[in-house]
């Protein structure tokens, strides 16, 4: 293999947590080629170093030729980091969807019920500079409709989970998205009384 092909070539990295707390980072084309770092980023910089040394190139040619395949850590912390980022995602799905809910809701209020801004703003708990801002919103957006209500935030928390969940039965997905959807509906009326 030429030095410009080595070059071009795209390496494959992989990242393991040790016992010691340590990463061992190594590349899948050459096994001789690995080293450890105390944190991520160092065990990536070093591997850099390390293949640029293989491969006796100068280390920028490499920088954007070496793909980093997910870390691997123990299965039970991999377990726990899969359900936090899922929850994450959940909740970065319920924060986008309820943003569209009440732009929609305060586009309606004040251009189909004709409510002023401070009207609008009580009935749904904001000032009425956020209901200015949400209608500014909607309007430049032109914010589409998300479904029936709840059932929009159900679909948009479940269409979530399936993109960022690996494996799993994409309708358990869904419904599982529905019932944390519903259980945050329940929970929300409840304070409301």
């Amino acid at each position: 293999m030429t030095k410009t092909q080595m070059m071009t070539t795209r390496y494959h990295a992989s990242l393991e947590l040790d016992d010691s707390g340590n990463w061992i980072a190594q590349i899948a084309e050459f096994p001789q080629v690995h080293t450890f770092g105390r944190t991520l980023g160092k065990a990536r910089e070093y591997l850099v170093d390390a293949l640029a040394l293989w491969l006796d190139v100068p280390i920028d040619n490499l920088r954007n030729s070496i793909e980093f395949q997910p870390v691997t850590l123990p299965a039970d912390v991999q377990n726990i980091v899969y359900e936090a980022n899922a929850a994450k995602a959940m909740a970065d799905a319920a924060t986008e969807a309820v943003g569209e809910l009440m732009s929609t809701a305060a586009l309606a209020l004040t251009a189909d019920a004709r409510l002023s801004l401070r009207d609008a703003g009580e009935l749904l708990g904001v000032s009425h500079q956020r209901v200015q801002q949400l209608v500014t919103q909607a309007k430049l957006e032109n914010v589409p409709a998300l479904g029936s209500g709840i059932q929009g935030v159900a679909q948009d928390i479940a269409r979530s989970l399936k993109e960022f969940l690996p494996g799993g039965s994409k309708e358990n997905l869904g419904a599982l998205a529905i019932g944390v959807t519903v259980g945050f509906t329940i929970a929300w009326a409840q304070s409301q009384e």
